[in-house]
């Protein structure tokens, strides 16, 4: 993903490019935050003016008015009627369905017929027993018993035919919402027995709960299992870390090398099997005393509220789509005996109200941010300044035995395939029904989590025959992820099914003039693990006949049917997400008969409602067509030069995407989505915000290749973990810059440049906090460097950061002296990595690549090993100054000698880098070879040369990150 980003206001949030003079459309002046977009931390207020307030006035009276008249008009009416309306999946109004009503009353079928707003009435009926059958081509038939007596109003939400499936939905699939028994009484659990508790002491890996003086209370029993326990009273929990990274860390979000928290109640959720570690303390019952039920009250005020627009970091990362239900993850190890532990701590204290101790096994402490560690310490505080990830690690016995790995598979379950059916109706709500096919794991595994939009409502689970099953998603303002509970768990290896009905909105938005924001990229469909796995998918689309849908994979049908278009999409070889784009669009096709890929461009004949103002003014000139042929020769280069450095992309079929969001782009799999902005030229973007910002400037340069690069990095080669991000958004970077080095013509090199001092720029100047993104911490760290005072150093870090790495590698493996192939041995790296790590990269296993085709005077340790590189970029923050004088004497034989010296400061006496220099013979800077430098030290180095060079320099082309 490719965001533009400033962090410069006072307040350390970032401003926008929005010119003081200017009045500019509101998505110009919108918060973009920090891949992959954790929270908004801005929330912006309008004001209604009278007139649109007169308006919602006169709107209520009228409704008034209309509910008025159908009282009047429903009045001539018998008691006994049946009357209903039809939908479709979207909610949009079906006319012309055929409602056949059978009932022991009538000698014959009542056949109606609905009318334009989708409504029908049998009247004068007597009381008795009915069938309501309601057919329409191209969906299921819906079947609805009726008891008569007097009036009754039966809705119809029809569903679209399933290929070779046809299901009858009933209200008695709503039966199995949050209605399993077992949930049910973890749901609903009360307090149990209260035991005394004094002077007890319970570690738990790197922390320590102290508990004075004050009682613990269990929950109930559920099924004869402890769940839950409350302490109330006087304690004391303290984590100390076990490594130097994390307690820098930890001195950061803390300002303590330790976390010492005070508690007065903490509530326990765990794993049956955790019960035990209470058990020395439970040896004297008391009465419970009032504060526990208090405290079992605040916990679930805490952990069941879901923030619709998040505060802060905690609540951006943890109440998303995947928000934990602690109640549906205690069913799950019910149901499963041999369910991986865990063990969750709430605490109330001082100094913080909210701090949460996780040990998770693994699945790991924090799978929302795809972390590998089992242990964690999260501080929520909404939008507070102390708000953040304090510690996340794994466990103790593991970092002692030197088997901590963050490739660890922490899935439960595998997805093998996805089947996905949508309608898209007129309103823009979405309904699906999505066919997931699986294998567990680990065995006995009855519960499956699934990220869900929480507005996209699960309507009906069911299994491989059919069956109803139970599911899980509670109120979307509350702890509302999706879950489904199996019947029985399946072998181990055995792959089975389940089948998901769901509906509702909040994917799409509607721009104006054909043109949609899609939102919820990852989440529009059930989706079981996320980036981390690859799975095929077959999608079909149904959509109002005004729009097309370009989706991931390849088409390979489309046809109308019951009045949409419909299309067939499937994938040739496993993705790790799906989406599609969605609007009123032009198609063109662009071939390449270089590579041979298949590229087409996608674009919007109308301006969004939020740039139409502008139509006749800054705008007045642009040629969507136009710029999307050359956005599509950006793409075309971009995919020649990454096959030539990277390999062969997975994917034959690339479509190139325009979406109205201005300063956004974003990559799924064969499909780019390019915001507004790069279809837009200098000139017109100069008249559109009254400067030329050369911020701006780069990133609408940049954003096409950096989005068409991770077809390779992010979409061929994932990443394993948090840890990890940066092999995909890094290397993307990177990639942008060979595209303006390599595709850019012989005047390539003030781009090139350009392009790395806004990646220096942007990784080590300071806010208004006095931090810079690499103040934040290492590149190890990926997303948890988020802080309220550093919100953009993952952006920083993980692009600009990440990019110089991979650079710094390039420079480092670059042969000298006047090679024919000087990035041999470069190219040969990035081809194994691409190769071998089709799945999930992870940094260790990208190190073991590069380790393998290291040139000889990389091996500064005499070990065959990086170690000295990567714990200097990956682990550490240090970045080294440079200083260098020389002075060109004439020498023997018509040469010259250039005498130089070359300082490294502001580093530690380890610190190691291997510095290019450059001389001009008349022709650009050309590069004369590479040097050691070790610590804070001076070196002279001589070099003859053929001609007098007009200028000598270190570091000219700025591809190793110096200050």
């Amino acid at each position: 993903m490719h965001e533009l980003h400033e962090d410069r206001s006072s307040s350390g949030k970032a401003e926008t490019f929005c010119a003081p003079h200017s009045k500019l459309p509101e998505c110009f002046c919108a918060w973009f935050t920090s891949t992959p977009q954790p929270f908004a931390p801005l929330a912006r207020t309008r004001v209604l003016d009278p007139g649109l307030i007169l308006g919602f006035v006169w709107a209520f009276i009228r409704a008034a008015m209309c509910a008025f008249v159908l009282a009047a008009l429903c009045g001539g009416l018998r008691a006994d009627t049946i009357s209903g309306t039809v939908k479709d999946p979207s909610g949009a109004l079906i006319a012309g369905a055929k409602v056949e009503i059978t009932g022991e009353n009538l000698p014959q079928p009542l056949v109606l017929v609905t009318d334009a707003n989708g409504k029908f009435i049998a009247a004068d009926l007597t009381p008795g027993k009915y069938s309501v059958r309601v057919t329409k081509e191209g969906f299921d038939e819906l079947t609805s018993a009726v008891e008569l007596h007097g009036t009754a109003e039966v809705p119809f939400a029809l569903t679209i035919t399933a290929q070779q499936t046809t299901v009858t939905v009933t209200g008695r699939s709503a039966a199995f919402a949050n209605s399993d028994a077992v949930y049910r009484q973890l749901r609903d659990v009360g307090l149990g027995d209260t035991f005394r508790c004094e002077n007890f002491t319970l570690p738990m890996d790197v922390g320590t709960f102290e508990f004075k003086t004050g009682t613990i209370t269990l929950l109930r029993p559920i099924n004869g299992l402890q769940t839950g326990a409350i302490f109330v009273g006087q304690g004391h929990f303290s984590l100390k870390p076990q490594g130097n990274l994390d307690t820098t860390e930890l001195i950061r979000r803390n300002g303590s090398a330790t976390a010492e928290e005070d508690f007065s109640e903490v509530v326990f959720r765990f794993t049956p099997d955790q019960f035990s570690v209470f058990k020395p303390a439970l040896t004297t019952k008391a009465d419970t005393p009032a504060q526990a039920q208090q405290a079992f009250q605040h916990w679930k005020e805490n952990v069941r509220h879901r923030h619709e627009f998040p505060e802060g970091l905690t609540q951006g990362f943890f109440e998303s789509e995947t928000i934990d239900n602690v109640d549906a993850d205690v069913l799950a190890a019910i149901y499963n005996r041999q369910h991986p532990s865990f063990f969750n701590s709430y605490m109330h204290g001082t100094p913080h109200k909210d701090l949460r101790f996780y040990l998770r096994a693994r699945v790991g402490a924090l799978p929302q941010i795809d972390s590998p560690e089992e242990v964690a310490l999260v501080n929520f505080n909404g939008g507070g300044m102390d708000d953040g990830i304090y510690y996340s690690e794994h466990l103790k016995s593991e970092l002692a035995a030197r088997t901590a790995n963050s490739s660890e598979d922490k899935r439960l379950f595998a997805t093998r395939r996805y089947k996905i059916e949508t309608v898209i109706g007129k309103n823009d709500h979405l309904a699906s029904r999505a066919t997931i096919f699986f294998e567990p794991l680990i065995a006995g595994g009855r519960v499956m989590k699934f990220a869900l939009l929480p507005s996209l409502r699960v309507t009906r689970v069911t299994g491989e025959n059919g069956q109803d099953l139970h599911f899980i998603q509670e109120n979307r303002k509350e702890d509302g992820s999706f879950y489904a509970v199996l019947d029985e768990a399946a072998a181990v290896g055995k792959v089975q099914s389940i089948t998901v009905d769901y509906s509702g909105d909040k994917v799409l938005t509607n721009a104006g003039n054909g043109s949609y924001y899609v939102g919820s990229r990852d989440s529009w469909y059930p989706n079981l693990n996320g980036f981390g796995e690859k799975a095929l998918y077959d999608l079909t689309f149904k959509v109002p006949h005004s729009n097309v849908v370009i989706s991931v994979g390849k088409q390979d049908d489309e046809h109308t049917e019951a009045g949409f278009s419909v299309t067939h999409w499937t994938t040739p070889v496993p993705i790790a997400v799906a989406g599609f784009n969605y609007g009123q669009y032009k198609k063109i096709d662009f071939p390449d008969t270089i590579t041979h890929y298949d590229i087409s461009g996608y674009y919007l004949q109308e301006l969004p409602s939020s740039l139409k103002p502008y139509e006749n003014g800054a705008l007045g000139g642009m040629s969507p067509g136009a710029m999307t042929k050359y956005a599509l020769e950006q793409a075309r280069a971009q995919m020649q030069v990454c096959t030539l450095f990277f390999g062969r992309a997975p994917f034959e079929n690339l479509y190139i995407t325009e979406q109205p969001n201005f300063n956004f782009g974003q990559s799924w799999p064969n499909l780019v989505y390019l915001p507004i902005s790069a279809y837009i030229d200098s000139t017109q973007r100069w008249l559109l915000f009254g400067q030329i910002n050369s911020r701006f400037t780069g990133f609408v340069q940049e954003v096409t290749p950096h989005e068409v690069a991770h077809q390779w990095f992010g979409h061929a080669v994932g990443w394993a973990s948090y840890h990890d991000q940066w092999l995909s958004e890094g290397f993307a970077e990177f990639a942008a810059a060979l595209f303006l080095q390599q595709a850019m013509g012989p005047k390539w090199q003030k781009d090139y440049i350009d392009f790395w001092q806004r990646q220096h720029d942007r990784l080590l100047e300071k806010n208004n906090f006095g931090i810079s993104p690499n103040d934040a911490g290492p590149l190890w760290l990926g997303t948890r460097l988020i802080s309220p005072k550093s919100a953009q150093a993952y952006q920083g870090v993980t692009y600009a950061k990440g990019a110089f790495v991979l650079s710094m590698l390039r420079s480092l493996m670059r042969a000298d002296g006047g090679s024919k192939d000087p990035d041999r041995a470069f190219i040969d790296m990035m081809h194994e990595f691409m190769a071998n790590q089709r799945e999930s990269a992870s940094s260790d296993s990208f190190k073991a690549v590069a380790e393998k085709h290291m040139t000889k005077q990389m091996d500064l340790q005499q070990n065959g090993r990086l170690d000295w590189f990567f714990h200097e970029w990956l682990m550490g923050t240090q970045v080294p100054r440079y200083s260098f004088k020389y002075e060109v004497q004439p020498a023997e034989g018509g040469k010259f000698k250039i005498h130089t010296e070359i300082t490294q400061s502001e580093v530690d006496s380890n610190f190691a880098m291997l510095v290019p220099m450059f001389a001009d013979f008349g022709n650009g800077m050309a590069r004369l070879g590479q040097f050691a430098m070790v610590g804070n030290s001076t070196r002279a180095v001589n070099i003859t040369v053929d001609s007098k060079p007009k200028k000598v320099a270190l570091n000219a082309y700025k591809d190793i990150l110096e200050r």
